[in-house]
């Protein structure tokens, strides 16, 4: 008998054999079947039937099946096998024969029964199912290079297989069954088809033959095509031309075109190669037509030519001339020019014309040979020309200049002389005193040579001299502050005695020329307290050095150096910027540029956003006034210079580096990490797709004409220039990866780029959003933590994952949201690592962001030291001076501190790089003083070095830094103020009268920078603490120095978003305001600083992220404890957030204060669920408020929950049916009514909705219609009508449409029953809810809810409010290190009507109806019931006053008395006030008094407590008083 067996490759979960009639589904991936089987004969009979078992195939398998015969005979069984269409009768065929073995379809083997003999009719087969699929490589290929194809097999662990690969050119490969990939290669270009078999056994059966479509194109290189440019005699403009470019023949090829960034026009090559092209040149013709000569213009451009095809692209540039005829050349230069090694310029001018080849030849003119010779080329826009000369001997020249081009030819000429020139002069002096010589400094910048000088000073004679240049360069000592580089210039001092300002004016003399400079000396002053004004640049020396280079931004601030102490004196500040070509160059008043609003302040900021690419000298100008008679006492300035480079744009793409997105997700949206709307010039966007990253372009230009490895086919790289991108997920193959690029660029700014890569999955994925709040640059900084969020709806697990150097992994974050990277962990990225962030929903399912990390490396190198090393404290005077450090030519940022308990203190911050003249408190007789200085680079990436001192105590404190300290806050100096503040609180060595000048005039310190708010705090935490607070009116002082520094925290105009200085910051001046607290009794202020308190515990919460553990702060009178609670802390059951307090206890006096906030940037409310999806903070703060939310007795340990709004209230609406039959059938209706009032809510202002909405009914309608009506009879009325296809009753009405009036609104409802019949007295009962719509946005800055940017959608339902926000949104404030992601909180106004009364209808038999109303009834009666005893004990209370009101008459008053004297007498309100006793007065005067009258008796009491008395008193009275 034959042996034939059967495969099958598929997953398998169970199989079953064997009932006598039933059919088995077998889905293992290879089985023996054997039927019947012992257990299921019994004794050997088994019932006839047909049994089945049905094998089940899946895509890209087969089955092989193999039967035993010999177990039957056709007389007592048969077997047939159904596949697809084919059926197989093995009974039905003589001989008997089995069908092909291997089969691609499902199969359905049937056994027949005819005899119940078990054994009589048996059947044994196995099957296999066998999966074989060739795994497609790239659609396209290179020519001539070995492509590899892998298959994936399986079920054929135990077969004899071959396999094999083979084209249409019989090219026959096999495939290697243990690795199961092939290699093919593809000599020539073309469209190849690719086939894959495989066979089984000797009989060579043959399964699954798969066909795949390749392309073979050829490798395009430079070097293989050589390609070169057709030059042609010349193109004239705009004439039309052809540009011809030839190369060695490859295959395919497309050709694109583009002048500078002009795309001219697009070729496509051949469709089919051609063999005998290989080895030759082909030629690519491309017109330029006048139209695209105009779009770029005459003269030389830059041509790309991008040959490309799908594996490979070749750019070639060369440039093309575009010859325009040159008319009007005029060539001009001074008549009087200079010699070396200065230069001179000569201009030459055409109307039109380029390219321009300019040759210049200056020929003497007394010998007529040429002395210098120089050109110069101008591609293109040439209407003016310049070039620099330079000529070594004195005389007559003539400059001959030539212009020409392929097409013209023009001369033109002119005549000058060189002789010595006087260039420059700059005019100062130095020396402000009164009654002693003044210097008067003349610095001369010219030609090496001998002129006469003439130097007139004021009115005083002239003083002639010569002056001789000698060189080019001197150098020079002791010079005055300077706007520029000295060296270039000699100069000339003379000494004066002078009172008044002068003029002085240099006049300087040659053989032809005069040049004539004048300058102002100021006056002399008779005191003069000033030695010198600094900015403190880090730089030594009178003149100007190295610029410093603004990368971000640079804080300029100045320190002036007195000699003397006046104690009232005030100091104007003016800074001035005035751009410059190069370091010698004068500033002039024409060169000066705004700076910012900072510019009359001790401390300037200049961002590099703010000034055009450039070099600036920067000058301060310090004008010293008394402050009694406003008089001038001193002047001074000082110049640096800084130099502002072309920007470069730091940004990311938002959501990470890779994402992965779900072929769940519809919209793919890619966007910018920061906002560009705020900086100057117009900032060009460019996105690019591609496959793969090595595709995606450098420069735009290329990006805009490459299409190969896009996205989309055969399209561009370039998709888009707008602001964000969307691509359709549509458009993405799944299980496959793209890369996007953005380039941004614009005038100042260098082109920059982000990447982003994009993963589609090939099966559903929650949606994952990976997003930065904090160090998201693309450089981190170690100095500040990273905060990230995983925003996903859907997901239920959240997962981090650090990847850092030698593949060692990091499990961060466990299942949070939110994932903070400390110091600690940035430490341990040492290289470029990345962080993954995975969300994983309900169904398993899971996505991924990632984000690149690369370190900042802070600078190194460097060394700081301190001298002296010991000393004595308050006296000795410390400097701290670092020196070696380097940044890439960037200036550093040093800051020096010192450490003080739990606070740092910093004295000094900028540029320069010495701490000098410091004195440092001592706390006991021997100790040390840490200092530690942060040497910081861009973005905070720092260098931490820490020093220390030994300090012995002095007994005696050193009271001369009295006079040093008013100097610094007179000047507003808030560095030398820190400095000296610090040993000074310590000793408490002022007076009242000068502590209160210091709080004058620290509350007028300018503040702008977080350094310098951080600097103020630490300067008020130390008058606090060391002098204290003596009177209300510090109080104030300080309160408004409070004021300002919150301002500045939250609105800084700096990007130094420090969260360790805020912190700082929130620390001082927690402490200052617990002073204030303690010091006022003033309720109104204790409440006023309560509210501080909280404001300050929130920015102590900046740097926290939801989950984190309880940040609590403590002072002398407030205690605080701060946390964030994640969303999923809401209940979804009853819509609130329940958590205990953290134990606190209150202060005598004091309350606990629980304020709620929400931190997300949306919040989706739910009417029906009550979910909200937000991140609640709460603040617990003890301190004064204006109620008290929580009392002391009930703070320990409370459950504290926060309720959200409910859903609409409801009412029903019973309506009666009514039927109308007659001979042709029946119709029914039924109508009911309600009544509510309506009001305008709002006047102006985004739209808002009424919406009623009907539900409910227990009958099927045909259809519903409701009207809207007043009851006034007014002419107003609304209608809306409802189909049976209408799924919901729901009616928005537009406010607009509405009453603008307080009216009563009849609803009416009308519903169509159709053909139904109902009995008489038949009811339909419906829910109606009634209730206003409307769509609001939190507005940071006004703290309330706003209506600008949000509208309701017209069509929103009853439990989903939908919103239409407008294009421009405010943003949120959030402090997040970077650019401010807009931020914004979203709810929708519920405004629920009440259920009316309709008196009308009701019934006022109320004790008839009390068994239906009992609760009604009761609540009258008790009301009623209080209402009388309220008015019972208020007429007594009322006959009371009146009594106590009445005078009495005392009893021994004679009638006969001339005098009446009306007394009244007031007892107190504390108790026991009054008396019992007898109580006798008598009255007093100057000649007599009178008798003794008694006023109360023992037995009778008039005199209560909180009471008074009148009485009439006629004799003198005595007392007697037993109490």
């Amino acid at each position: 008998m034959t042996t034939i067996r059967f495969f099958q490759l598929c997953l398998a979960v169970s199989f079953m054999v064997g009932c006598a009639d039933c059919n088995t589904i077998l889905r293992n991936a290879n089985e023996t079947i054997d039927f019947p089987s012992a257990g299921e004969c019994n004794n050997n009979v088994m019932q006839p039937g047909t049994s089945s078992w049905e094998i089940l195939l899946k895509e890209g398998e087969v089955v092989y099946l193999q039967f035993d015969d010999g177990f039957f005979s056709c007389t007592e069984a048969n077997l047939k096998i159904t596949t697809g269409a084919d059926k197989y009768d093995i009974c039905g065929s003589k001989p008997r024969t089995y069908p092909n073995c291997l089969f691609d379809k499902s199969v359905l083997v049937s056994l027949e029964r005819y005899t119940r003999q078990c054994n009589a009719a048996k059947i044994s087969f196995s099957y296999f199912r066998i999966g074989f699929w060739l795994v497609e490589p790239s659609k396209y290929v290179y020519a001539g290079k070995r492509v590899e194809f892998a298959a994936k097999l399986t079920g054929a662990s135990h077969l004899n297989l071959d396999c094999k690969l083979w084209d249409d050119l019989n090219q026959n490969t096999k495939l290697s069954i243990k690795t199961l990939t092939a290699e093919v290669s593809f000599a020539y270009p073309g469209k190849y088809s690719v086939y894959a078999q495989c066979f089984i056994g000797k009989r060579s059966t043959s399964f699954n033959t798969q066909e795949h479509l390749i392309y073979a194109e050829e490798d395009l290189s430079t070097s293989k095509l050589q390609i070169s440019q057709q030059q042609s005699n010349f193109h004239t403009y705009p004439a039309s031309t052809e540009l011809i470019f030839h190369h060695k023949y490859y295959f395919p090829i497309s050709y694109a075109l583009m002048v500078n960034d002009v795309i001219i026009t697009e070729l496509q090559t051949a469709p089919t190669f051609d063999e005998k092209k290989i080895s030759s040149n082909e030629t690519a013709k491309f017109e330029l037509n006048a139209t695209m000569q105009r779009l770029v213009g005459p003269g030389i451009h830059y041509v790309t030519l991008l040959l490309q095809n799908h594996v490979s692209s070749v750019s070639f540039i060369t440039p093309v001339t575009f010859n325009e005829e040159i008319k009007h050349l005029k060539v001009m230069t001074k008549q009087y020019v200079g010699l070396q090694p200065n230069s001179f310029i000569i201009s030459a001018t055409v109307s039109q014309g380029a390219p321009v080849n300019l040759s210049i030849d200056i020929k003497s003119t007394q010998t007529r040979l040429t002395v210098y010779k120089t050109s110069t080329f101008c591609p293109r826009d040439c209407h003016s020309m310049v070039v620099e000369a330079t000529l070594s001997r004195a005389g007559m020249y003539k400059v001959e200049a030539t212009a020409r081009n392929k097409i013209s030819l023009m001369t033109s000429n002119t005549t000058f002389e060189a002789l010595p020139q006087i260039f420059d002069v700059y005019i100062t002096s130095r020396g402000f005193n009164f009654e002693t010589r003044r210097e008067v400094f003349v610095f001369i910048r010219g030609d090496v040579g001998k002129y006469e000088m003439n130097l007139t000073i004021g009115k005083n004679a002239a003083k002639n001299s010569t002056l001789t240049i000698s060189k080019s360069e001197y150098e020079h000592e002791g010079l005055p502050n300077l706007p520029f580089d000295a060296k270039p210039y000699k100069l000339i001092k003379d000494e004066s005695i002078f009172h008044e300002a002068r003029q002085v004016t240099v006049l300087i003399r040659n053989d032809k020329q005069s040049f004539r400079f004048v300058g102002n000396v100021p006056k002399a002053l008779q005191t003069s307290c000033l030695e010198s004004v600094r900015i403190r640049d880090g730089k030594v020396g009178g003149g100007l050095d190295e610029p410093l280079k603004v990368v971000e931004e640079l804080v300029l601030s100045v320190d002036l150096n007195f000699i003397c102490v006046r104690e009232l004196f005030s100091v104007d500040y003016k800074w001035r910027a005035y751009r410059v070509t190069s370091k010698v160059d004068i500033p002039k008043t024409g060169d000066e540029v705004q700076l910012n609003a900072s510019s009359v302040e001790p401390e300037l900021l200049i961002k590099a956003d703010a000034l055009l690419p450039g070099l600036y000298v920067i000058e301060v100008y310090a004008n010293i006034t008394s402050n009694d008679y406003h008089m001038s006492l001193a002047k001074g300035d000082d110049f640096t210079l800084v130099e502002i480079p072309k920007r470069k744009l730091n940004f990311l793409i938002k959501g990470g580096n890779v994402v992965e997105a779900g072929i769940n997700t519809t919209v793919l949206k890619f966007e910018s990490s920061i906002d560009f709307t705020k900086h100057e010039g117009n900032i060009k966007r460019d996105w690019f797709c591609a496959v793969t990253q090595e595709d995606l372009p450098m420069t735009k230009e290329i990006g805009k004409i490459q299409r190969k490895g896009s996205c989309f086919d055969w399209k561009a790289l370039w998709v888009s220039g707008n602001d964000t991108l969307e691509i359709s997920r549509n458009k993405l193959i799944p299980s496959e990866q793209y890369y996007v690029r953005l380039i941004i660029s614009g005038p100042h700014y260098d082109a920059t780029f982000a990447d982003q890569k994009i993963f589609i999955k090939s099966k559903p994925a929650p949606v994952v959003i990976l997003r930065c709040w904090s160090n998201c640059e693309k450089l981190f900084s170690s100095h500040k933590p990273i905060i990230l969020q995983l925003d996903c709806d859907d997901c239920i697990r959240h997962s981090w994952e650090l990847s850092l150097i030698s593949r060692q992994q990091m499990s961060l974050c466990k299942n949070q949201r939110f994932c903070k990277l400390n110091k600690s962990i940035l430490d341990k990225v040492k290289t470029s690592s990345n962080i993954t962030g995975t969300g994983y929903n309900n169904d398993g399912d899971k996505a991924s962001a990632t984000l690149f990390l690369a370190p900042l490396l802070p600078p190194s190198g460097g060394i700081c030291k301190v001298h002296p090393r010991s000393g004595i404290a308050y006296v000795t005077k410390f400097n701290v001076s670092c020196h070696g450090y380097t940044q890439d030519r960037v200036p550093l940022k040093y800051k020096f501190f010192t450490a003080e308990k739990d606070q740092n203190n910093l004295l000094q911050h900028g540029c320069d790089p010495n701490l000098n003249d410091v004195t440092f408190p001592s706390k006991s007789s021997f100790s040390d003083v840490m200092i530690w200085v942060e040497i910081c680079g861009p973005r905070q990436a720092c260098t931490v070095k820490n020093l220390s001192v030994s300090l012995t105590k002095n007994h005696h404190d050193n009271t001369d830094v009295i006079s040093d300290l008013f100097n610094a806050i007179s000047s507003q100096n808030l560095q030398q103020t820190a400095q000296l503040m610090l040993p000074m609180s310590s000793a408490n060595i002022l007076e009242r009268f000068q502590i209160s000048k210091v709080y004058e005039r620290v509350a007028k310190y300018p503040i702008k920078t977080l350094t310098s708010v951080k600097q103020l705090a630490d300067v008020l935490r130390h008058l606090v603490d060391g002098f204290g607070v003596i009177n209300n009116y510090h109080v104030r002082l300080i309160a408004k120095i409070m004021d300002r520094i919150e301002h500045t925290v939250r609105n800084p105009s700096t990007s130094d978003d420090d969260d360790d200085a805020i912190r700082s910051i929130a620390t001082s001046c927690i402490f200052v305001t617990s002073h204030l607290m303690q010091f006022s009794d003033d309720i109104s202020f204790k409440i006023k600083e309560s509210s501080r308190m909280t404001r300050l515990g929130k920015l102590l919460m900046a740097s926290l992220i939801p989950g984190e553990d309880t940040m609590t702060f403590e002072t002398k009178s407030v205690k605080g404890k701060f946390l964030k609670l994640n969303n999923d802390v809401i209940n979804p059951l009853n819509g609130s957030s329940s958590f205990r307090l953290p134990n606190i206890q209150t202060l005598n006096n004091e309350v606990t204060n629980v304020e709620v906030f929400t931190y997300d940037w949306s919040i989706n409310f739910n009417t029906r669920t009550h979910k909200v999806d937000q991140v609640t903070s709460v603040s617990m703060t003890t301190g004064w408020r204006n109620e008290i939310p929580i009392s002391r007795n009930e703070a320990k340990n409370q459950t504290i929950g926060f309720p959200l709004p409910a859903q609409p209230g409801k009412g029903n609406i019973t309506m009666r049916v009514e039927s109308e039959c007659d001979v042709a059938g029946c119709h029914s209706k039924a109508a009911g009514w309600a009544l509510f009032d309506w009001k305008l809510y709002k006047r102006d202002g985004n739209d808002l909705f009424l919406t009623i909405h009907v539900e409910n009914m227990d009958q099927k309608i045909r259809n519903c219609t409701m009207s809207l009506q007043t009851t006034d009879q007014g002419s107003f009325k609304l209608k809306k009508e409802f189909h049976e296809k209408d799924l919901l009753y729901t009616w928005s009405i537009s406010e607009r449409s509405l009453p603008h009036r307080q009216v009563e609104l009849n609803l009416t409802v009308f519903v169509d029953l159709g053909a139904g019949f109902y009995r008489i007295g038949s009811l339909i009962n419906v829910t109606i809810t009634s209730f206003i719509l409307n769509c609001l946005h939190w507005e940071d800055r006004m703290r309330d809810w706003g209506e600008s940017s949000c509208t309701i959608h017209q069509n929103a339902g009853i439990f989903n409010c939908e919103c239409d926000v407008d294009q421009v949104t405010p943003n949120r404030v959030k402090r997040s290190g970077e650019e401010e992601v807009p931020q914004i909180i979203y709810a929708s106004h519920l405004l629920v009507f009440p259920n009316k009364i309709n008196y009308d209808q009701l019934s006022w038999n109320l004790w008839e109806q009390f068994q239906q109303n009992p609760v009604i009834i009761s609540v009258l009666l008790v009301f009623y019931v209080i209402y009388a005893l309220l008015l019972i004990w208020a007429r007594s209370k009322d006959k009371d006053a009146q009594k106590k009101g009445l005078f009495i008459e005392v009893a021994d008053n004679s009638p006969n008395d001339q005098y009446r004297y009306y007394v009244t007498i007031y007892t107190g309100s504390r108790p026991n006030a009054g008396t019992t006793a007898t109580v006798s007065m008598r009255l007093l005067g100057k000649r007599q008094r009178s008798n003794a009258h008694v006023i109360q008796k023992t037995k009778t009491s008039y005199l209560w407590v909180v009471c008074n008395r009148s009485l009439l008193l006629h004799h003198v009275v005595w007392a007697t008083s037993k109490q």
